[in-house]
């Protein structure tokens, strides 16, 4: 791994060896898990949080999933969701949930909204780094095919939602405008981008605010997918710092 400093050839090492040793062995390091998220949802449900809301999605799954075997593809998923599991956790969020070839994370800014969204914001840049520096080279070496990754993020308030009665076993879920808008923003990014919300971008001092770049006059596609939500004008911004 050339053009690394020490501490970073240590950190995409180990992520090299844990994606090596679940190819070899077919199976995973770590059990993927919602608890720790689940237990922070618990305490709000029925109420709305401040959240910062992220979105991690494999570019291309549905070509992935015509051109290659169930078995590797599975391997692949499984992979990416061990490595950006461990990346969320590592800057402070939590998984939400796992759908398909996604991961869905949050990270909790009841207090600290403009913390919560630089810690999403590098979480962003670390996953890329964790892809490209730790993930492909070993997918290459084992013939597997490389992926990238699209992210979308969007801060606001959401609803803590209880489908049941039970709050130990019923399924805890999110809904509200932010959400809503990290998917739709995700759909819009191309391989490797990290696009957000006017929410994101507002809630940043002038100097961090240089690090973006205003997509919304530029993006029919962006203008195509608000049509159908009363021509709403919101603002997004592809995060543009190395």
């Amino acid at each position: 791994m050339p053009n690394l400093d020490s501490e970073e050839y240590d950190i995409f090492k180990s992520v090299q060896d844990r994606v090596s040793h679940s190819i070899e062995n077919k199976g995973l390091l770590i059990d993927l898990s919602t608890d720790s998220c689940r237990k922070y949802l618990q305490r709000k449900v029925n109420s709305n949080a401040k959240v910062v809301v992220m979105y991690i999605d494999i570019v291309g799954s549905t070509q992935m999933s015509h051109d290659i075997s169930p078995l590797n593809l599975s391997i692949i998923i499984q992979i990416f969701s061990q490595e950006v599991s461990l990346s969320i956790v590592k800057f402070g969020g939590y998984v939400l949930k796992f759908v398909g070839d996604a991961v869905i994370a949050l990270f909790p800014s009841d207090y600290n909204p403009t913390k919560a969204i630089m810690n999403s914001l590098d979480c962003a840049r670390y996953i890329r780094k964790v892809i490209k520096k730790g993930i492909n080279p070993v997918f290459q070496k084992n013939c597997f095919q490389e992926i990238a990754v699209k992210i979308g993020i969007e801060y606001g308030s959401a609803l803590v939602l209880l489908y049941g009665r039970n709050i130990e076993h019923a399924h805890i879920d999110l809904i509200g405008f932010s959400i809503s808008i990290a998917s739709k923003i995700t759909s819009m990014a191309y391989p490797d981008e990290i696009i957000v919300g006017e929410n994101i971008y507002n809630n940043l001092d002038h100097g961090k605010k240089e690090n973006f770049l205003a997509l919304y006059d530029h993006h029919n596609k962006w203008n195509s997918v608000m049509k159908y939500n009363n021509n709403l004008k919101y603002h997004i911004y592809k995060y543009i710092k190395n």
